[in-house]
């Protein structure tokens, strides 16, 4: 995790970093959300070390930066996500 905070995504409106935790095929619920990856390394760290089990796979995503880490049934996940700071017109489905 030595590059956990070096990636950014690349776009084009502000991005926010949405730390959640999870039971596989569960759900989950959102942490916290923060403005920056750096800023959510250490909550993202201490969620990690709260999931019982062992980590069996941590890993991040080459493309958005995107930290997760599992163990048994549960994971916690660190995405960058869009900040929507007005109106969008368009079509949605």
């Amino acid at each position: 995790m030595q590059e956990f905070a070096n990636r950014q995504p690349q776009s084009t409106s502000p991005v926010v970093w949405v730390l959640s935790t999870g039971e596989d095929h569960e759900g989950g619920e959102v942490l916290g959300v923060y403005a920056s990856k750096e800023a959510a390394k250490g909550p993202f760290v201490e969620a990690a070390k709260r999931i019982p089990f062992d980590l069996d796979r941590a890993w991040q995503d080459e493309e958005s930066g995107a930290v997760h880490a599992h163990g048994g049934c549960d994971w916690v996940s660190l995405e960058p996500h869009p900040l929507i700071t007005q109106t969008q017109i368009g079509t949605q489905q």
